[in-house]
């Protein structure tokens, strides 16, 4: 598989990743962090939603079939470093260039998280 479209799927997991965040952040916190199972719950799902819908995307639409061994690896590191904590630390809500920020960031994220594994893919082919 080429390379460009791992990385492109990286930036696309990058981006859903945040944009599910963001929601989920809008939404009171009683309903989703009332108990830490639930909290961790929720993010678990809105870790694993990503990966699955990029690889069901790339394969019906553009023909590629990225590997869920890249996708969920980058889907963990992009929701850890570049995710949450600007968005636990970040300002209220009502700042909309910075949740806009944060998807170019946790693109920009999911793209450089794949670089490794495409270097990797490469090697082992």
């Amino acid at each position: 598989m080429e390379r460009v479209p791992l990385i492109l799927a990286g930036a696309a997991n990058g981006t859903i990743l945040a944009t599910l965040m963001i929601l989920l952040l809008i939404i009171p916190d009683d309903i989703v962090f009332g108990t830490f199972p639930v909290a961790m719950l929720s993010f678990l799902i809105i870790i694993l939603i990503p990966p699955f819908l990029i690889k069901k995307i790339c394969t019906e639409r553009f023909n590629v079939n990225p590997s869920l061994k890249h996708l969920i690896p980058v889907s963990f590191l992009t929701f850890f470093l570049p995710i949450l904590g600007p968005a636990f630390g970040g300002p209220s809500l009502n700042v909309i260039s910075y949740w806009l920020s944060l998807i170019v960031a946790a693109a920009l994220g999911g793209a450089i998280w794949s670089i490794p594994f495409v270097m990797l893919m490469k090697n082992n082919q």
